[in-house]
């Protein structure tokens, strides 16, 4: 490698000899230590490569002994002084961008967090940013201590944290602590509420005071189980205190939902016609290249960003953009009946499945389809079976919790 580098340096031919003296030619160069590197037989020829300098020496050999010496080049150094030599401009063009390059490369300009869970990476970033840590600083002066402790102060939940900068590459690793089993507030006194309009079938009541039995109507929002238990002795006027009402309460559900599947529609298509606008992002800023207007009705549009990057390590604060618009045409197009009722089977199935609880049992499903002007109305009725317990605090003023005694010390 170091041989390659010094040849580069001081520059050097490619060279072909030819004729029925080569191996004189090769002798006598010897002798005058002149250096041949790479050489090898092509037909009746020897190619071989040999210093600027040797080259000279060479020459004259080969005109001594008959033989003929075909060059190519100069290569090296040398050769590329000499040709750029009067084109100032491009010299003093390929120095700029060096030392641009130089410049950029000497900050910080991505910045990846890997390994979180529970904790917002979005979060992170804004912290780190609010504490001087943030893309386009300079990677010289970063104390990475400093900043990796500045996480684990603020961030509990983190077990360790690692800070590496590859480049101008910024790269946060860590580990989440074991997530903590959820401790149960029993001091705090609340009531359960009705999260649903329902007709009460089962109550599982294990604190509190039942407000409703099985069979009743309620309303969202009714006081299901009361947190208020009353404490009163013979011949003595009531008092209460307060508890964490606990409770699980199912109960009948009806649903009804209603909606129109059109039975003619528009169909888009692609013309073959496009348009593509180019941007570039530099440091946050984006710049449109000029272009012309389309003149596209209907349209799709694709976006594709690459960020500039000198090789794998060094990120550039430049992105190249590319927005390319795709002409559409828009055909009336029909759909039969059962069609219309095979989409709305489909779309009555995507609502329960986003719109139900996991563990809800839907005991009656009724769906009812009616053929108007130009659309599929789908009526649909359920009746099911799930919880309605919802636990909600109570505003208590000068009353005494009570905390049950679980028998631990």
């Amino acid at each position: 490698m170091l041989i390659k580098i010094w040849n580069f340096l001081r520059g050097y031919v490619k060279i072909e000899m030819s004729g029925f003296s080569v191996e004189r030619l090769i002798t006598q160069a010897a002798a005058v230590d002149v250096f041949f590197w790479d050489a090898r037989r092509t037909g009746g020829a020897v190619a071989a490569q040999v210093s600027v300098r040797d080259y000279k020496h060479l020459a004259h050999i080969a005109e001594k002994t008959g033989t003929t010496l075909t060059a190519i080049g100069p290569f090296g150094l040398p050769a590329v002084i000499k040709r750029f030599k009067k084109r100032v401009a491009l010299i003093f063009g390929g120095l700029f961008f060096i030392g641009a390059l130089v410049v950029l490369t000497s900050f910080v300009w991505r910045i990846d967090i890997h390994g979180t869970n529970r904790i917002s990476a979005e979060e992170m970033t804004e912290f780190l940013a609010e504490n001087g840590f943030a893309t386009g600083v300079f990677r010289h002066g970063i104390a990475y201590r400093d900043v990796e402790s500045l996480l684990m102060t603020r961030f509990s939940d983190i077990a360790w944290v690692s800070l590496s900068i590859r480049g101008t590459w910024a790269q946060i690793h860590l580990v989440e602590t074991i997530e903590q089993p959820g401790i149960v507030d029993t001091a705090t006194p609340t009531d359960i509420v009705a999260a649903k309009d329902g007709i009460i079938t089962h109550m599982a009541t294990s604190r509190g005071t039942p407000m409703f039995r099985p069979g009743d109507v309620v309303r969202e929002g009714d006081v299901l189980v009361s947190g208020r238990l009353e404490i009163a002795a013979e011949y003595q006027e009531p008092t209460y205190a307060y508890v964490r009402a606990d409770s699980q309460i199912w109960a009948r559900v009806y649903y009804r939902m209603d909606f129109e599947v059109p039975l003619v529609f528009f169909e888009k298509s692609f013309t073959g016609r496009s348009q593509r606008v180019y941007s570039i992002d530099i440091a946050g800023r984006e710049f449109t290249l000029p272009h012309g207007d389309h003149d596209f009705i209907y349209y799709d549009t694709t976006q594709n960003r690459r960020q500039m990057a000198f090789g794998a390590d060094y990120p550039l604060p430049v992105a190249w953009a590319t927005t390319e618009y795709f002409e559409l045409v828009r055909y009336l197009r029909s759909r039969t009946a059962a069609e219309a009722k095979q989409i709305g089977e489909e779309m009555v199935q995507s609502l329960l499945d986003a719109e139900l609880p996991y563990d809800t049992r839907i005991d009656t499903k009724e769906i009812n389809f009616t053929e108007e002007e130009k659309v599929l109305v789908v009526e649909v009725f359920l009746i099911t079976m799930e919880r309605i317990d919802l636990e909600r605090q109570m505003m208590v003023d000068n009353a005494v919790a009570v905390i049950e005694n679980t028998g631990e010390n």
